[in-house]
């Protein structure tokens, strides 16, 4: 049978429980985490820099190149053609188209000053308010002493304006640059052979115009032009004073 404990020491024992108890409790509450809150305190410093508080604007795009940037035809664009024509003068000189006669004295022949007509038409497109591109087909034909001269074929046909930036009748000045290749014939006026064959020659021209007169779209004005054709057989120059008249569908 148990022996009750005295009273003393019943409540002895009872406060150290007690005791042990409290010092349990305390501990649990020391390492238990704190509990998450809604709203965190600002960090140090927002408050005081208005930067941080606005808002960001957002990145601007890259800016456009202007010389690659669509632009609406102001003077000139679309599809285009024209025509020159004038008095044109110039020379020939060389051999047959013979190797047995290229460069010897005996067969080569040299024309003089011929005087005659001349020109080209041409198509094309413009590219830009101040450039425009096509191709053509054109010569002269010249009359020189007793010699029929002729030179003519296709080329591949440049209008540049390079005054177009500085507006007004600048717009319309005009340089012209041709290439290609063609034919060159002199023929003597006593004989049925050719004294003088280019055998598909090299063909470069260039020039001066002005398109300042315009009806409807149409634009015409002088044009000053020289070309000059040469091969193996021939040298061939060309000088051309007449009219130019070109056709643009826009604007």
């Amino acid at each position: 049978m148990a022996t009750p404990l005295p009273p003393g020491r019943a409540t002895a024992l009872l406060a150290l429980l007690g005791i042990c108890l409290l010092q349990s409790t305390a501990a649990a509450q020391q390492t238990a985490p704190a509990a998450p809150t809604d709203a965190q305190p600002p960090p140090v410093g927002a408050a005081d820099d208005p930067a941080a508080a606005a808002p960001q604007p957002a990145a601007e795009a890259p800016a456009v190149d202007p010389l690659f940037s669509p632009r609406r035809a102001t003077r000139r664009g679309g599809f285009a053609a024209g025509i020159s024509g004038g008095l044109a003068l110039g020379t020939a000189a060389g051999y047959p188209n013979d190797v047995q006669k290229i460069g010897f004295q005996r067969h080569y022949t040299e024309t003089g000053v011929g005087l005659g007509g001349g020109g080209y038409v041409w198509l094309g497109g413009v590219l830009a308010d101040w450039l425009t591109f096509g191709a053509g087909v054109g010569g002269h034909a010249l009359a020189a002493a007793d010699h029929s001269i002729l030179a003519g074929g296709f080329m591949f046909h440049t209008e540049i304006f390079p005054l177009f930036s500085l507006g007004e009748r600048w717009t319309d000045v005009g340089v012209i640059l041709d290439a290609g290749t063609g034919v060159a014939y002199t023929t003597a006026d006593a004989a049925d052979t050719d004294a003088i064959d280019g055998a598909l020659p090299a063909r470069i021209g260039g020039g001066l115009f002005y398109e300042g007169f315009r009806l409807w779209k149409v634009s015409m004005g002088p044009w000053l032009y020289a070309d000059y054709t040469w091969s193996t057989s021939v040298r061939q120059p060309g000088f051309y004073l007449g009219w130019r008249t070109a056709l643009y569908t826009d604007p």
